[in-house]
């Protein structure tokens, strides 16, 4: 900062300030005398002068309404508590002055103890703190402690990114200096202070930013330097040819176009400055993976800025196009200008969504929105003259504070709000209320222009009264009351029109059975005509389907059309029933559909029995050609009336085989197509055009043709055929008497036994589809996961043998490819079994062996793995010996001993030995490790030089022998096992490091070099001649000689002036490290090899080993991948277990004993990390922080939840850290090097790809009451900075002495130890109107980033080895599945809780038959995956666009989850299913919670049956995807009614 500070006198005395007292009335000082001073805490010191006691007072325990305004003093005040007692006493008078000025009454909720607790603290330090000052007078104090902050935050901010030692020393002087210079202002207002204000407050915000300081001057930051972000900045800074500032009352120019549009249209600043943010990331991320052009910066920036405009409009164009209106986005024809008008666009449709909120679910409510508004922008930025006024076209609501919040928002929430209150929790009819959907579909139809803009409320749509005539009196009371209170009371024109109520809009959830009928007819028609024609084809005793074209047998086979026109009249009849009270809403033209299908219903169900009746057994015959199976072919009236009857059908059986002919029928807007498409079904906006490829048409066709045939069969074989002759037998048996009641007194027959006999067979044939669908489904999945490479590592003893593929499969898999196209081959499987026989030198690469030691390393810390496991699964990288690959010791445990086995009972040649040594790779590399490593420790531990010859003299004599191959005649394998106990001793004293034992050492020594020369070695008295022969001084031979007997037992020895041996051995890392190693590889046995022993790292590392084998995308570079956010809602679910709830005794038994039992050596490893060896000895030595979170990790609470996901950060940063040009050769521990630079690159690179939110609805008012599950979530934020939690804030603004509650969307992160809002976007209302997990998301969603979104429920788990593979599954996003791009991204999951109890295991099971088999199998070949919650990622701007994640009308969408993907079918998108990563999940553990939860998804599934989307979905389908639609949702729960009912 260049302004310095001069401190000068102050314009007001202190006498003056202190005079300032706060008036408080006598009834509060009587009330404070009961309240308790639970709102002080911490410990008292008295200070050496004045006996001033030093206390902090709560600062996160505030009243509701004061707590935005006072918090920041109070904080600061409790850091000044010790440093400087009367600032701190400063800073809580002027949050007393505040408070009091605010609610001056205490009428507010806490206010009156609040204050009277704070006067208290005041009144007890006014005199004792001003012991304490330095300075003359408060003033001056002030200045002294404001001036020390501010000097420090001149020197230390410039470097903020590279020196984090300062960081939160920096945090703390910019909060004190800011909040210092609130206080200073109230007594002194020098110039100097206001130079200065700017500069400080700028750095003092510094921090309160989200992941982009855009308007704190944070240019210094790491992700403000890189290029796509300056570009996509400069873009949003384009300002331009825009309007005159002054024109919209605005001191100064613009500073961006996010700015022009907040005061050209009323949006909020926070609003603005959060949806700044979210389009730059964007723009940047799009930028990213366009190709780079050297001649032209601006191309690229334009290929992204219309990637983005064709996502974000693509709903807007059809919705336009579907009303036949012209689009509102005009763009001018200059290049430069063009690029401005489409961001002002987006940034006009960000704004909107941005402050939408509950609104967001209507997203063509929120086209008709932007529609106008973005009229009304080119009318300004053209200067274009209104048609209907003639004045220049201006926004409708002005551009003042909050006006579109209050003028556009809030009247449509209120309808909302007002519909969904009439619900009343369920209770209520669905007909009596409109939902989310009914208001949304209102404006797909051309009559919500009526509306106009600005909007006439007036208009009907905006009444949400019941139309019932008993309350008309009650509503005029209500309007004449409003309209008082509004001063609405002048008479004009518009009172005799009466707004009636609209009612449903195109549909009507009426809970009747009738529904399953009619939302899939087709298929119930089908299965019913199916019955009746195998009754008649086995009354006529049909043998072979040949026999059926009879011409008797025929005609009573066609005789189901009649049934069919039958069914097509109750089809008809129930449309209009159903579509009652949605009269008022429907077209015109589907009002004369519906009539008109009736009618043509009734002609047929007349027509055809008539005709079947009149030309029963009168045939025209035809003689067939010679040849011909037909023979002779004879019709007769009724076949031909049944023919014109079929030929209704013959356009939608032509359409279904050429998909791509009828998806441009059904979209397009050309007459004759619309009439075609009306004719079948009512044009509605969504479903249509949902039609799949030729290919994808022929799959599932084929497999139903398959289970259909099959179930046909079967039935006519062994249900009903059987069936025929009992009957007839039974109809032959006349009935005189009966002996119970006669339940048909006019039947001669025993009617009753005939449908006691076909009432079972009847019930069975219409279920039994479930039952050949789940064999079928069963059978296909099985086959797809062979070819799929699904489980192909799943042992131990598997993932050994496979793992020296593993390294050319990570890298194939993981690792960005050469060239830039990122795209896969189709023979990618294929290769990657070619490839995986790579050349020995480039199987360990230095990038495996990092990811690898990193998977190992979080195995450790999340305590799956002991201390020793992670030594024998570590590939150690010491660069030794680069020529060796060094397996990790687990592949090479008993390697060793059993080649000493294998050579020791070897008879034969030097060369079979040889190739059975190396016919086991991990054996060969184990033995030449081996003999690598005591070389080189031999090399360090012996210095002595005839020591050093006569080790030389054997190693080389070892080499000869194996060259020339007679290394088994000049050694004895015999004493192989002694050679290496005597190498183990010597490792161990090594390890030891003690030197008392050098004279071990040196015994062990001589007894190695005694038991090779004269025990192993044929020739070994030739070792001391080849030492005197390799010595250069000769000259003192004869002397060497005499005591040549005398040589040996002196060996290796130290003398007085001669030291032999180096002992102990230097600390070097390296080389302890390689002594650990070889001491491992000499005496790990078999158990190793059951290494790890955890059944949860068994099972993780296996899957990750498979997944690497299947069909994945390639990994782009880091840089270049689609960036993600995952948003997690919370409620009031457990984050952290407390020491009070693990050590709380449920049936004498405590949680923290229980998980003890349950998780028996994760507990050890536990014990193990921390060096302790029992709970208690924890406890007393105050760990209680850490056996909480470990036991939080193993239940299911939050807190597992943030660490799982946050392993997506870990795991960008590693990547991007291997992609670092600079660091081709990365060492192990790279990561943890002290390199802050490089540190602040990865961090702001992760920042950039990836955002957490957690959606904690309760957060604000845990911190008001005080709930310790507050602190919880603080802690959370504390431990990943990089976590934002986002609330809802209620608070209480007193207007006019009367208390107004406003709701406020906040978005909070941590900054030293604090909770800090970023964002704080007003709200029309409470946003929980409806379901409340959907609108919990709902309210969050405006913080997520990215163009990608996974929605993560708060029971999940996430693995670092899992979050590896998130690019390349991002991948998926940018290819083709089947016609188009998925738009959801299906995982499979892990339950994690199946260990609990029995019930929880086959709960496990259950879950993972749906996620595995059922769900590859719906995903393809049937293609009607759609979205079951939990893990899935979502193509978050198509969603966004589309009404969002969920829906949340109350009851309706109870199953809020699956209608994502409903609603994502409907508006043409595909969801696909992969299982090469997983996601954990926790299931319910209990009898009583499996019951409740079963009892929720099928609740929830009764519910679809209601609801419109299944009805679409069961009437646009295609015939065979229907089927796979039915069976796969409501199917199966209507045929378990139905087992269970019978």
């Amino acid at each position: 900062m260049s302004n310095e500070i001069i401190p000068v006198d102050p314009i007001f005395e202190e006498e003056q300030r202190n005079g300032k007292q706060p008036v408080i009335s006598h009834e509060e000082e009587e009330e404070s005398k009961g309240v308790t001073r639970s709102l002080t805490y911490g410990e008292s010191s008295s200070s050496g002068s004045g006996g001033y006691v030093s206390e902090v007072f709560n600062s996160e325990r505030l009243p509701p309404t004061l707590a935005s305004e006072i918090q920041r003093f109070l904080r600061v005040a409790n850091m000044l508590e010790w440093r400087a007692p009367r600032v701190a006493y400063l800073c809580r008078f002027h949050a007393f002055e505040i408070a009091h000025n605010l609610d001056s009454n205490s009428t507010g909720r806490g206010v009156r103890q609040f204050k009277t607790l704070l006067l208290e603290r005041l009144e007890r330090d006014e005199e004792t703190s001003k012991t304490t000052r330095q300075a003359e007078s408060d003033v001056r104090e002030l200045r002294r402690v404001y001036d020390e902050n501010r000097r420090y935050i001149n020197q230390h901010a410039g470097v903020f990114d590279l020196e984090n030692s300062h960081g939160e020393k920096l945090i703390d002087a910019c909060r004190i200096a800011s909040v210092l210079y609130e206080v200073l202002k109230t007594v002194t207002a020098g110039p100097q202070a206001l130079a200065d204000r700017d500069s400080i407050q700028a750095k003092s915000e510094l921090f309160a930013y989200n992941i982009l300081p855009l308007d704190h001057g944070g240019i210094q930051q790491a992700i403000m330097k890189f290029p796509e972000i300056k570009a996509a900045i400069a873009v949003v800074r384009n300002v331009r040819g825009l309007p005159l500032a002054e024109n919209f009352q605005k001191h100064g120019a613009f500073l961006d176009l996010f700015e022009f549009l907040q005061y050209s249209f009323g949006f909020q600043k926070e609003n603005v400055a959060n949806q700044r943010e979210h389009l730059v990331l964007l723009l940047a991320n799009v930028l990213n993976r366009k190709p780079q052009k050297q001649s032209s910066t601006l191309k690229p920036v334009d290929a992204a800025i219309d990637e983005l405009m064709r996502k974000f409009f693509k709903n807007y164009t059809n919705w336009c196009k579907f009303l036949g209106r012209k689009s509102n986005i005009r763009l001018p024809c200059v290049k430069q200008d063009a690029q401005q008008y489409k961001i002002l666009y987006i940034g006009l449709h960000l704004l909107i969504w941005g402050e939408a909120a509950n609104l967001r679910f209507m997203p063509e409510c929120l086209c008709y929105i932007f529609h106008h508004m973005s009229y009304e922008l080119h009318g300004m930025l053209t200067g274009a003259v209104s048609m209907t006024t003639g004045d220049t076209v201006t926004p409708a609501y002005g551009g003042s504070h909050e006006s579109f919040l209050s003028n556009v928002i809030t009247p449509i929430y209120r309808v909302i709000y007002e519909e969904a209150e009439k619900n009343k929790s369920g209770t209520t009819d669905h007909s009596t209320w409109r939902n989310y959907d009914d208001l949304n579909e209102f404006f797909w139809s051309p009559d919500c222009f009526q509306i106009g803009w600005p909007m006439r409320l007036e208009h009907d749509f905006f009444c949400t009264q019941s139309p019932k005539k008993h309350k008309a009196r009650e509503k005029r009371k209500e309007k004449g009351i409003e309209d008082e209170e509004q001063g609405l009371n002048e008479v004009t024109l518009e009172e005799n029109h009466e707004p009636k109520w609209l009612g449903k809009t195109n549909f009507v959830e009426i809970r009747s059975f009738w529904q399953i009928f009619r939302s899939f007819d087709r298929m119930w028609s089908f299965f019913i005509l199916s019955l009746q024609a195998m009754i008649i084809m086995a009354c006529h005793d049909v043998g072979s389907p040949l026999q059926a074209f009879d011409a008797e047998i025929l005609e009573d086979i066609m005789s189901i059309f009649i049934t069919s026109a039958i069914l097509k009249l109750i089809q008809a009849i129930l449309d209009i029933i159903f579509t009652w009270k949605a009269r008022n809403t429907m077209a015109l033209s589907q009002k004369r559909q519906q009539l008109l299908r009736l009618a043509f219903a009734v002609i047929w169900t007349i027509v055809l029995p008539v005709v079947y009746a009149h030309s029963r057994r009168k045939y025209t015959c035809y003689s067939g050609q010679y040849g011909s199976w037909l023979g002779e072919w004879c019709y007769s009236s009724f076949m031909v009336a049944v023919a014109i009857y079929l030929m209704t059908n013959a356009i939608d059986l032509v359409l279904f085989f050429v998909p791509a002919v009828s998806k441009y029928i059904e979209i397009s807007n050309w007459r004759m197509c619309t009439t075609i498409s009306r004719w079948t079904q009512p044009r509605l906006y969504v479903g249509r055009g949902m039609q799949e490829t030729q290919i994808s048409l022929f799959r599932y066709t084929f497999f139903w043709m398959l289970v259909l045939s099959t179930k046909l069969v079967f039935s006519y074989s062994f249900e009903i055929k059987p069936l025929i002759a009992p009957t007839r037998l039974i109809m032959t048996i006349g009935v005189q008497t009966y002996d119970w009641h006669e339940l048909f007194p006019k039947v001669r027959n025993n009617a009753g036994a005939i449908v006691a006999v076909w009432a079972p067979i009847i019930i069975v044939y219409f279920m039994d589809t479930q039952i050949w669908y789940s064999v079928y489904c069963t059978i296909c999945g099985g086959l797809y996961g062979i070819l799929h490479h699904l489980g192909e590592i799943r042992t131990l003893g598997m993932l050994r043998s496979r793992f020296h593929s593993l390294p050319s499969a990570f890298n194939l898999c993981l690792i960005p490819p050469l060239s830039k196209n990122g795209q896969k081959s189709r023979t990618k499987s294929f290769l990657k079994n070619i490839f995986c026989k790579v050349s020995k030198s480039e199987v360990l690469d230095q990038k495996f062996v990092v990811v690898w030691n990193q998977i190992i390393s979080t195995f450790r810390s999340e305590d799956l793995i002991s201390n020793r496991e992670m030594d024998l699964m570590m590939i150690r990288t010491s660069g030794l010996f680069p020529e060796i690959i060094r397996w990790p010791i687990f592949l090479l445990a008993n390697k060793f001993s059993t080649a000493l086995s294998i050579a020791r009972d070897f008879v034969g040649k030097d060369e079979k030995l040889f190739k059975k040594l190396r016919k086991d790779e991990y054996m060969y590399f184990a033995l030449k490790e081996c003999y690598e490593s005591v070389k080189y420790i031999l090399e360090i531990l012996i210095v002595g030089n005839v020591e050093k010859r006569a080790v030389s003299s054997i190693l080389n004599e070892v080499e000869r022998s194996i060259n020339e191959s007679s290394f088994l005649q000049d050694f004895k394998m015999s004493e192989l096992p002694a050679l290496q106990a005597k190498f183990v001793e010597l490792l161990d004293l090594l390890v030891e490091r003690n030197e008392n034992q050098c004279d071990k050492v040196v015994e062990v020594l001589q007894d190695i070099f005694e038991l090779v020369t004269n025990d192993m070695m044929a020739n070994g008295h030739r070792i001391l001649d080849l030492i005197e022969c390799s010595d250069e001084t000769v000259h003192d031979f004869t002397i060497f000689s005499r005591r040549i007997e005398q040589i040996e037992p002196q060996l290796f020895e130290s003398a007085a002036r001669k030291t032999s041996i180096y002992f102990p051995l230097p600390d070097d890392g390296p080389l302890n490290e390689l002594i650990k190693r070889l001491h491992l590889l000499l005496t790990v046995k078999d158990k190793a090899m059951d290494i790890p022993s955890n059944l949860e790292a068994r099972r993780r590392i296996s899957f990750f080993a498979t997944s690497l084998f299947m069909d994945m995308p390639s990994a782009p570079e880091v840089h270049s991948m689609l960036s993600f956010s995952v948003i997690t809602p919370h409620y009031m679910e457990d984050i952290n277990f407390s020491m009070k709830e693990l050590q709380s005794s449920k049936g004498q038994v405590s949680i923290i004993f229980y998980m003890q039992k349950i998780f028996p050596d994760e507990w050890k490893n536990f014990l193990e990390r921390m060096g302790y060896q029992s709970l208690n000895e924890l406890i007393e030595d105050g760990k209680e922080e850490e056996i909480r979170n470990w036991a939080s990790f193993r239940g299911q609470t939050l807190s597992r939840t943030v660490r799982g996901m946050m392993y997506y950060r870990e795991a960008l940063k590693l990547q991007a850290l291997l992609e670092e040009p600079e660091n081709k050769d990365i060492p192990e521990d790279a990561i943890e090097k002290n390199n802050p630079k490089l540190s602040a690159k990865l961090d702001a690179l992760a920042d950039m790809k990836f955002t957490y939110v957690i959606s904690c609805q309760m957060f604000g008012s845990q911190k008001s009451s005080g709930d310790p599950r507050a602190e919880d979530i603080k802690d959370l934020m504390r431990r990943y900075p990089a976590l934002r939690v986002a609330y809802i804030e209620e608070k209480e603004e007193i207007v006019g002495d009367k208390h107004q509650k406003v709701y406020s969307s906040i978005l909070a992160k941590a900054v030293g130890n604090f909770d800090q809002v970023i964002y704080r976007i007003k709200l029309p209302g409470p946003p929980i109107i409806g379901e409340g997990k959907p609108e919990n998301q709902n309210h969050a969603i405006i913080f997520t980033r990215g163009e990608a979104l996974q929605t993560i429920d708060m029971n999940q788990d996430n693995y670092f080895e899992e979050a590896l593979k998130v690019r390349n599954l991002l991948q998926e996003f940018l290819q083709t599945h089947g016609r188009r791009p998925p738009t959801i991204l299906g995982l499979r999951e892990h339950i994690f809780t199946g260990s609990v109890s029995s019930l929880a295991w086959f709960m496990s099971y259950q879950e993972t038959s749906f996620v595995t088999i059922g769900q590859r199998l719906l995903a393809n070949p049937l293609r009607v995956r759609f979205h079951y919650g939990h893990p899935d990622i979502f193509d978050r701007v198509f969603h966004i666009t589309r009404g969002g994640i969920s829906k949340a009308s109350k009851t309706v969408n109870l199953s809020e989850d699956v209608f994502a993907g409903f609603n994502s079918t409907l508006r043409r998108g595909c969801i696909t299913y992969h299982e090469y990563l997983q996601v954990g999940k926790g299931r319910d553990v209990g009898l009583n919670q499996i019951s409740k939860f079963e009892a929720k998804v099928a609740n929830g599934n009764s519910e679809q049956t209601l609801s419109r989307d299944i009805h679409r979905l069961g009437r646009r389908f295609d015939f065979f995807r229907m089927l796979s639609c039915y069976f796969t949702t409501i199917g199966f729960y209507f045929s378990s009614l139905v087992i269970v009912s019978c």
